[in-house]
């Protein structure tokens, strides 16, 4: 790996049969920081266990809790959310991005993070496509992952709360959000 490689599965995906065994294969076989969303996690959900064939490479799944509980085969989260991400990173070796309510960011190793940013508006189709390719930029820029994670979680929440400030969180899209990334990045450089 040369510090600018980094692949994304699942969003606009779409499932079916092919589509899931040709995932499951990437998933096997890229060596590069690997991040899956949307229907990357759902073809993973159903063989978690290809988790393990990346062990030493990272991984980084971002569930919504409905996909948590997939991945999880019914478990779910349970009242304790960051000790369930914690545990979950823990047993496949992955970053796990539990998306919600104070996103919780949890790695292999036990350390976890949680995010104070973004709000409700957020929970709109597409917006967990923008996080996925914040993330996707910045592993591919070779940032570690212990720094890009969390800090795109923690843009993607900001520029969230910016739209939502400026355009209410009913009214606000994942464009919108999208759009205001660079005064979200501006803001942390001030």
């Amino acid at each position: 790996m040369n510090g600018c490689d980094a692949v994304l599965i699942g969003p606009g995906l779409g499932r079916s049969r092919k589509s899931d065994v040709r995932t499951l294969r990437l998933v096997e076989k890229v060596q590069p920081p690997l991040v899956l969303d949307a229907d990357g996690i759902n073809a993973v959900s159903e063989h978690i266990d290809v988790l393990d064939a990346r062990r030493g490479r990272l991984t980084v799944l971002t569930p919504h809790d409905g996909e948590f509980l997939r991945l999880t085969q019914g478990k779910g989260i349970g009242p304790d959310r960051e000790g369930a991400a914690v545990a979950f990173a823990r047993q496949y070796g992955c970053v796990l991005v539990l998306k919600g309510h104070r996103t919780i960011t949890a790695f292999p190793d036990g350390d976890s993070f949680v995010n104070t940013t973004g709000n409700p508006g957020m929970a709109k189709g597409g917006s967990g496509d923008v996080l996925a390719g914040m993330l996707l930029s910045l592993l591919g820029q070779g940032l570690p992952a212990k720094q890009a994670v969390p800090a795109a979680v923690w843009l993607h929440g900001r520029a969230g709360d910016l739209a939502a400030a400026e355009l209410g969180e009913y009214g606000m899209t994942p464009g919108d959000l999208l759009a205001r990334i660079p005064a979200a990045i501006k803001l942390c450089m001030d």
